[in-house]
């Protein structure tokens, strides 16, 4: 008796230590209809603004490489930086098919510019993706299920996965970050946050601190 006694005694200290661990505590939880949460989802949205000059929309950008007209010279783009050489009176004509990928980090292929600029009138004049501040990878979510009573983790590597792992948690799961983490700001600068305090005040003071391209 007292052998059975002793072992539900370090069961039970073995599923408090477990809890303590793994299981996200109250006040640093992260609700899904949070602002938060919403502000974390924008800075993982997919930034489609750097090459708006050729395809015209902020909501998606065209994966490289891939191949313009540019005032009657075929001339391939293949780094971000080739964007620079552009001016608003250059003849830019797109080679078609290419692949693009959208806000939400979904890749499609366009056939033709009709289908492109359909796809342009859709995108918002100013969208809601934070372009000033990006997470420091990796890091990890801590979750724990309700409707199935399982805890787990999950390491993130970039801002898709991030993007994914919330768009698919259902209204029994609980999340929290393993603190710390650190935030790249657009100076150059990196932010150490240990709570979701931290995060939620570090995100909205540099959220606008750099000139976005919308609009």
């Amino acid at each position: 008796m007292t052998i059975l006694f002793g072992c539900g005694l370090v069961l039970i200290s073995c599923q408090e230590e477990e809890q303590e661990i793994i299981d996200p505590t109250i006040d640093n939880t992260i609700p899904q209809n949070s602002r938060l949460a919403g502000l974390m989802r924008n800075i993982v949205t997919h930034d489609g603004s750097y090459d708006d000059v050729v395809d015209g929309g902020n909501c998606f950008s065209i994966n490289l490489p891939y191949t313009i007209i540019l005032n009657t010279q075929p001339t391939i783009i293949d780094s971000i930086e080739d964007y620079n050489q552009f001016s608003s009176s250059d003849d830019i004509e797109i080679q078609f098919p290419i692949k693009i990928t959208t806000a939400n980090h979904v890749v499609e292929t366009i056939e033709n510019k009709n289908d492109l600029n359909a796809l342009a009138n859709t995108c918002e004049i100013q969208d809601e993706d934070i372009e000033c501040v990006d997470f420091v990878y990796p890091f990890v979510f801590a979750t724990f299920d309700s409707g199935n009573n399982i805890l787990g983790t999950t390491e993130v590597f970039h801002d898709a996965q991030v993007f994914g792992f919330m768009g698919s948690l259902n209204e029994n799961t609980v999340v929290s970050i393993n603190y710390p983490i650190q935030l790249l700001l657009s100076n150059g600068e990196f932010l150490e946050v240990a709570h979701n305090t931290d995060l939620l005040s570090g995100i909205e003071a540099f959220e606008q601190s750099c000139e976005e391209n919308d609009g």
